[in-house]
């Protein structure tokens, strides 16, 4: 019999920096899921290389962003070393930061990037589309019939300009409806919005109690003005949104969304207000068919976009699946 092997997970700055440091739980959560708990840990990186030199983990991965300059991640690569290891970086917000992908070539054995057209630009031999997912342990809700949802339309996240235009235009019809916009930096004059940060759990039971969620990406970038790409892949929420139980409203911007979730039957696209109004209308005279599209996506993100999902094809791609 082979043994499992040993992974460990880490992030590529400071927790006390890191927005996102629960994506190493939710990525070691899934590698636990196919190798057994025995085989993986995760560690914040200050902890990182002590925990190399003490499990000699056969792969380490690190995620998280290279735009941090006092992220310590030589030690890292000097402990992974050290023990005869390899280093996986997955970075989870290109295409917004892939000026700084030149960091990835001289630190990771292999790279991850979330986002699909950010691969081609990196300056590096092994690098590999990998988008992030969702957490069953964390986002999985039981489904609702559509007629006891209290919120007809959902959203939550950052007043990015693009998302206040579009809500600006589609205030007048959110007002008439059981609306809730929620998150951070809304301005005063959007009827439908109000300024109110949500946890993890809370975002996932008010996407359960949703007709519908809209889904609408950012366009704020922090360093790519030397390519200026689009970005071509869904993001985490659009998983996250499917294991909560929410019918979503994507609002297109790539058409890789059709390779994740087939439209009208997983997923609702939709290009502006008209759009919109539609799947409003939809809500209220067809639950029925709204509850299909939303039992459908929660069945296919089970099936495909878990954290244990992606562990599987990043093992695969590090060839430490045994076979």
């Amino acid at each position: 019999m082979i043994a499992a092997p040993r992974v460990l997970v880490t992030s590529t700055f400071k927790d006390s920096l890191n927005t996102n440091s629960a994506i190493r739980a939710y990525l070691a959560e899934g590698l636990a899921e196919v190798l057994g708990a025995g085989s993986v840990s995760a560690r914040p990186l200050e902890l990182a290389p002590a925990a190399v030199a003490q499990a000699r983990p056969d792969l380490v991965v690190a995620v998280g962003s290279l735009v941090p300059d006092a992220s310590d991640l030589r030690s890292l690569r000097r402990a992974v070393d050290a023990v005869g290891g390899r280093l996986a970086l997955w970075l989870h917000d290109d295409p917004y930061e892939i000026d700084y992908a030149f960091k990835a070539g001289p630190l990771a054995d292999i790279v991850f990037s979330n986002d699909n057209w950010s691969v081609p630009h990196y300056r590096h031999d092994d690098v590999h589309h990998l988008p992030l997912a969702a957490s069953p342990s964390v986002h999985l809700r039981p489904l609702r019939p559509v007629e006891a949802r209290s919120t007809t339309v959902f959203f939550c996240g950052v007043a990015y300009a693009n998302r206040i235009d579009l809500l600006r235009r589609a205030d007048r019809l959110l007002s008439r409806h059981a609306s809730a916009i929620l998150g951070d930096g809304w301005p005063p004059d959007l009827r439908c919005a109000t300024n109110r940060r949500l946890s993890v759990s809370e975002m996932a039971d008010h996407a359960a109690d949703a007709r519908l969620t809209l889904n609408v990406g950012r366009d704020l970038d922090i360093a790519n003005r030397r390519y200026g790409l689009p970005a071509a892949s869904p993001g985490p929420r659009t998983f996250e949104v499917a294991l909560s139980g929410s019918a979503q409203l994507y609002f297109v911007s790539g058409l890789e969304i059709c390779d994740c979730f087939e439209p009208e039957t997983e997923i609702i696209l939709v290009d502006g207000v008209r759009d919109i109004e539609r799947a409003v209308e939809r809500a209220c005279d067809d639950p029925a068919g709204i509850f299909a599209i939303a039992r459908a996506a929660q069945e296919r993100a089970l099936r495909e976009h878990t954290y244990a999902a992606r562990a599987r094809r990043l093992l695969a791609l590090c060839r430490l699946d045994n076979g």
